[in-house]
């Protein structure tokens, strides 16, 4: 078994292979599209004398969290042929992805699933969810006037692009996207229509990417920077009555949307959506802008348990700054030796796995939460302060891979 990077000649190989274990067939064109946007260098592979058996690709993104950008390494296309699944392969491949996001400072990982129970294994945890509100033509909101107006425009993100990183920066996890992920994975991942909120004094603040087909108007992204422009995009959606019998939106997480229509007796689907893992737990918390009061409040520790990254095992002590703001220092003790546990438990601090604090530093969930399902230990005094630290950004992710 050889674990190597993919070749150039072998970019046929991987998109059959993606074909075959998502089930979907390219058109030559979409094809000849695929391989032009593919890199040979970011794709794992597993092979046996020449034969390719397993493939995982680690895209080199850049996403949110809380308010600045971070290195992210996005997993995607794990493919194995069925006569060689269930052999281990895939945890190769994500054992040696793992060390080189690690080697390339990306101190996060993201993916969408095909079982979220194999990739807990692996140390991924759920973060974001995917909420999708279906409103019939007589329940879509009441059109109300603003002192702005909605224009459809070219769709590029000349406009938009601006917007949405002033809007993604208040989230935990949404993509930052550059003028390529918005042509590829946004406009020609979906058809649609944009349309832009523009204030009166002529500046864009919200935007609709939307499409209507079959008397449906299906809401791929909505964003807005301020109520009155969520405002006069909904009066737009609302303008479709005469030609929609319901609207499809997917809304950015559970932002209140509901519960401010004038109807909220809607149909409301929530589905579990990507998963995140802490690569590298010592340069995470480092970076991780921490909301502490009062640097006399004394260190944090942190008893982290990583199966998979080794790395990462150990006791961390994050000695806040006062005022708030990044740590001023993270100090790392690694375990004595790899996958041996303490004969007592530790005296002082908080005991979690690598999949809990990632859930945790993304506010994915509440620390009490996790605390009283048993997946932090340590006394609830801790657990309170810890939480007191993390900033209230809401996980969301808008996007795919």
């Amino acid at each position: 078994m050889n674990i190597r990077k993919l070749k150039e000649d072998e970019l046929d190989t991987a998109i059959r292979m993606s074909e075959f274990a998502f089930q979907y067939e390219l058109t030559e064109d979409e094809r000849t599209e695929r391989k032009k946007a593919m890199n040979p260098a970011e794709t794992w592979v597993i092979e046996e004398e020449g034969d390719i058996q397993s493939k995982a690709t680690v895209l080199p993104l850049n996403v949110y969290i809380g308010g600045k950008p971070w290195s992210m390494g996005g997993v995607a296309g794990v493919a194995t042929w069925p006569e060689h699944r269930r052999s281990g392969l895939v945890r190769e491949l994500l054992g040696a992805a793992l060390n080189e996001m690690k080697e390339k400072g990306q101190t996060v990982s993201f993916l969408y699933p095909f079982s979220i129970p194999f990739y807990r294994k692996f140390g991924w945890e759920l973060f974001a969810d995917q909420t999708v509100i279906t409103i019939p033509r007589d329940k879509l909101p009441v059109r109300r006037a603003t002192k702005g107006s909605v224009r459809r425009v070219e769709k590029n993100d000349t406009i938009v692009g601006p917007v949405y990183d002033q809007w993604a920066q208040k989230f935990n996890g949404p993509l930052k996207r550059n003028s390529t992920w918005w042509e590829r994975s946004v406009f020609k991942r979906r058809d649609g229509e944009l349309a832009v909120y523009f204030n009166e004094d002529k500046e864009a603040r919200g935007y609709l990417y939307y499409q209507v087909k079959d008397e449906v108007l299906t809401v791929h992204q909505i964003v807005w920077l301020d109520h009155e422009a969520r405002t006069g995009l909904w009066t737009f959606i609302s303008n479709h009555d005469s030609m929609i019998k319901e609207a499809v939106v997917t809304l950015p997480g559970d932002d209140g949307t509901v519960f401010l229509l004038d109807d909220p007796h809607v149909e409301k689907k929530v589905s579990s959506y990507f998963m995140a893992r802490i690569v590298d737990a010592k340069s995470f918390l480092e970076a991780y802008p921490f909301v502490t009061a009062n640097e006399d409040d004394g260190p944090v520790f942190i008893h982290l348990e990583d199966s998979f990254c080794e790395w990462n095992n150990g006791t961390y002590v994050i000695k806040p700054a006062a005022g708030g703001g990044e740590p001023v220092h993270v100090t790392h003790h690694h375990k004595p030796e790899q996958g041996a546990s303490c004969a007592h438990p530790p005296k002082r601090g908080l005991t979690m796995t690598v999949n809990t604090l990632s859930a945790l530093m993304l506010n994915a969930q509440p620390a009490g939460v996790l605390y009283d399902a048993g997946l932090i230990t340590g006394r609830k005094e801790e657990v309170v302060r810890l939480a007191g630290m993390i900033p209230d950004r809401k996980p969301f992710f808008y996007d795919f891979f």
